[in-house]
């Protein structure tokens, strides 16, 4: 049996387990068998084109992660200190199913894929609990073309988006606990965005400051030199290097940067040679934001829900925006500012956004007799 055959039979394989995984659910719909079917086609075709070269693709992230899977776990064993640095939580349990002779790198695609399918339920459990009808158009707000292509990808990106959604929108404080520690794990400094953010939204919220436009972005300010601090100090804790002063702190280009993030535009203020994110010229991906349009309507449409309802603050929503510019804080000390790093905030903001204009919609429409109850 030639190699394409194979993993085409075992991509089949997980494809028919999902679907089952999923069947069993009586909120399943058409749209999930379509996911499903979308990452069948995408990841067989991945492989036809490049083969072993798969990792490759469009990130060479997928590279450390065969690494961790093929040299680093079954040559050095498992050690407390690599929990974080090699993925534990993803790598350990992919090459315990690849010893029954799956293909790693479609074992993590298959995690992936799984995820995209609970961001999508439970998104729209979040919806529904807020008595919001979903429509179509609501669906590119939170499982929409980037996190499609993302679910054809041996990265950790949709389960960190998953994690993040299960501690902004689960009411169980169980499942909030393990999205947080999950996040931590995959990704440290995400998971402390999360906490700042939402310690900080607590104390807005309870405030209630009278000038909200300002006071947001004065906090909103603090936040993003708090989280620049703290990328010298994470990094002294985790590799021991010098604790320095942020560099570069308030300059027009940190800020450009930033608001880059919220159109989906942060790879033009690269300087490029090494500190490309993605190996593509900037005018293939200009043109991929056609495709990819949930890349800059999500953050669009959810600052638009936030600034344009600014009296009516929601602790969700100020925790997501927080946490985010905490993250960005982090990031903008770094050469390094993808997509990719946005991608476990989106799902959240389209949601919330969805949310928020539908709701003020049926305010206007005197259907919905209180304000933000879709968005507390």
């Amino acid at each position: 049996m030639s190699e394409l055959a194979s993993y085409s039979l075992q991509a089949v394989f997980f494809a028919l387990i999902a679907v089952v995984l999923f069947s069993r659910s009586k909120k399943t719909d058409l749209y999930q068998f379509a996911l499903i079917s979308i990452w069948l086609i995408g990841v067989i075709a991945i492989y036809a084109r490049y083969s072993e070269d798969q990792v490759l693709f469009y990130s060479n992230d997928q590279k450390f992660h065969l690494q961790v899977l093929k040299y680093y776990i079954p040559e050095e064993g498992l050690h407390l200190n690599a929990v974080i640095g090699l993925r534990y939580l993803l790598t350990v349990p992919v090459y315990l199913i690849s010893l029954f002779g799956f293909n790693a790198m479609l074992v993590i695609k298959f995690f992936q894929l799984m995820s995209l399918l609970e961001i999508y339920q439970t998104s729209k459990r979040y919806l529904v609990r807020s008595e919001i009808v979903v429509k179509p158009w609501h669906i590119v707000f939170f499982a929409g073309p980037i996190m499609i292509f993302m679910s054809l990808l041996a990265l950790r990106d949709l389960l960190l988006a998953l994690f993040v959604i299960k501690f902004i929108f689960d009411v169980s404080a169980k499942q909030k606990a393990f999205g947080l520690l999950f996040s931590f794990l995959l990704r440290p400094h995400l998971g402390v965005a999360l906490v700042v953010g939402a310690l900080i939204a607590r104390f807005y919220i309870r405030l209630k400051p009278r000038f909200h436009l300002l006071n947001l972005c004065l906090i909103s300010l603090c936040t993003y030199v708090f989280g620049s601090i703290t990328y010298w100090f994470g990094s002294f804790v985790q590799k021991g290097t010098e604790i320095k002063q942020p560099e570069n702190l308030i300059t027009q280009l940190k800020f450009t940067r930033l608001l880059a993030n919220f159109f989906g535009l942060q790879f033009l203020t690269l300087r490029g040679g090494n500190d490309t994110v993605v190996a593509l010229p900037n005018t293939v991906l200009l043109v991929s934001r056609l495709v990819f349009v949930d890349t800059f309507l999500i953050p669009m449409l959810f600052l638009y829900a936030l600034f344009s309802h600014i009296k009516f603050m929601s602790y969700k929503k100020v925790s997501v925006f927080l946490s985010f510019v905490f993250f960005y804080g982090i990031v903008s000390q770094t050469s390094y500012n993808s997509t990719r790093q946005n991608i476990p905030f989106l799902a959240c903001m389209g949601v919330l956004a969805v949310a928020d204009i539908e709701h003020f919609r049926k305010i206007k429409a005197k259907i919905a007799p209180k304000l933000l109850m879709a968005t507390r």
